[in-house]
């Protein structure tokens, strides 16, 4: 429905709701406007306001801002955000939305060079999908003043306006300063539409560009789903739900633990076996272990990589830090660290198509995961985690052997150029070499499982059904 409709498909607008309107707008245009823009016209506002009455119906409608995004502090670092009902609402607190638009994106600033990546991601060119800024959206079907949080751990916080909207900055304590962190959090609230903007800042990007990004995001209403910036937000009551203690039986169960029996399909280096039912097979043909990235085809070594070595190319090694996190008193604090040497994980995998049939886009991919065999048990290793006379409580490792995915590989295909083979003829194989980094002290506990759906982290059917592969040293 386009906009020249409206005054056919929603009812005359009542005095008393336009009188409202009138009251708020003259209140808002008398209050300072942010320095980063334009005073809007009397006309202009009221405009803007009776389009947002007609677009969410007259039960969802409370005003330009009576509703108030607002930040309560709750001890010496945490804080309590929630919308608050303001004035004139109160012949309309049983009202709930019940005609949310759909909207789509618009930024209206970004700092230099900084592009999108994604779907309400943006990164900077020179470090692509890292960094930058990720936005997501709640759709508030309970209610604006449903919308409630609580933080941890918060460094600072401060309120600020947005075009009009209330918006929050969070900051938390940044835990290594050599690293990009999600280190500042960004609320924008849109209680003319009924969304509230949640905007993950990363460290490369400063307070003021963050909360500048933020007082420049627009949601405007659209008919057009597959626009490439339309939100996909999530029902707060959705959202609620998913807080909510699962009912037994509920969900599935992620397995970490089997019977040694269950390993059935264990393979070891050399031997081929399926990966599915339509004639694909593969076999890890080597496995070499290094201190450095020389096997490596440097045609492949990113940038991620590079930062892995020394001046002399030997893999430097990876940081562990024992932390105690904040809480509403007090802030992350390192309790002790300690370095692990590193080492690469270097295999040649042939692939082979043993069906009668071409195969194209061929995905490929390859975990580590670190298993430890126990009576009988096989137990895939997590972070560590702490004894009760330990005062830390979480444990932060710094370094690619923090990953179990591949870190290299050198065959690209598909429509972006990574992890596929585009062809594998009849009878015909294909080899990929993939890397991994690891602590010395891994070594012992590796199985390779190149299940592309994954089976590094947990023990799946699939995972189990294709086996992995015992490569431990």
């Amino acid at each position: 429905m386009g906009f020249e409709n409206l005054k056919h498909d929603f009812p005359e607008t009542p005095e008393e709701i336009r009188a409202m309107i009138r009251k708020e707008v003259t209140r808002q245009i008398k209050t300072e406007q942010p320095k980063f823009r334009r005073r809007r016209s009397v006309g202009k506002t009221f405009a803007a306001s009776l389009a947002a009455v007609m677009l969410c119906g007259l039960t969802v409608f409370a005003g330009v801002s009576l509703y108030r995004l607002q930040l309560q502090k709750t001890g010496e670092h945490g804080v309590s955000i929630g919308i608050e009902a303001g004035e004139n609402t109160a012949e309309n607190q049983d009202a709930v939305p019940v005609a949310i638009p759909n909207v789509r994106l618009e930024t209206g600033y970004l700092p230099e060079g900084m592009v999108q990546v994604g779907q309400g991601k943006y990164s900077f060119e020179d470090s692509l999908h890292q960094g930058g800024v990720s936005m997501t959206f709640y759709r508030m079907d309970t209610g604006d003043d449903q919308f409630k949080l609580q933080h941890e751990d918060v460094l600072s916080s401060e309120e600020f306006t947005a075009g009009g909207n209330q918006g929050i900055y969070l900051e938390y304590p940044r835990l290594s300063q050599d690293e990009i962190s999600f280190s500042q959090r960004i609320y924008v609230a849109y209680t003319d539409l009924h969304y509230v903007m949640e905007m993950y800042a990363a460290s490369d990007v400063n307070k003021e560009e963050a909360i500048k990004i933020a007082e420049h995001v627009q949601l405007v209403p659209t008919e057009d789903t597959e626009d490439e910036n339309f939100v996909a937000a999530q029902n707060w009551s959705d959202y609620l739900k998913s807080l909510e203690p699962s009912q037994e039986g509920e969900g599935c169960e992620v397995i970490t633990s089997i019977a040694k029996e269950q390993m059935e399909n264990l393979h070891k280096t050399g031997d081929s076996f399926p990966l599915d039912d339509q004639g694909l097979t593969a076999r890890v043909a080597d496995v070499k272990i290094s201190d450095d990235l020389r096997l490596l085809d440097a045609s492949f070594v990113d940038e991620d990589l590079r930062k892995e070595t020394d001046e002399n190319g030997q893999l430097l090694p990876a940081q562990i830090q024992y932390m105690k996190t904040g809480d509403t008193n007090s802030l992350s604090q390192e309790i002790k660290s300690r370095e692990v040497p590193q080492k690469l994980v270097y295999a040649t995998i042939e692939y082979q198509n043993t069906s009668s049939e071409e195969m194209t886009d061929v995905l490929f991919f390859g975990e580590l995961a670190r298993i430890q065999e126990t009576s009988g048990q096989m137990q895939i290793l997590e972070n560590e985690t702490p004894s009760e006379s330990d005062t830390w409580d979480m444990a932060i490792h710094h370094g690619l052997s923090a990953s179990r995915e591949m870190v290299f590989y050198d065959v690209r295909g598909g429509e972006r150029g990574n992890n596929y083979i585009e062809s594998i003829k009849p009878g015909e194989t294909v080899t990929v070499h993939m890397a991994w980094i690891v602590t010395e002290e891994e070594l012992g506990t590796l199985f390779l499982t190149l299940d592309p759906s994954g089976g590094a982290y947990e023990f799946t059917d699939s995972s189990l059904a294709i086996g992995y592969v015992d490569i431990r040293q």
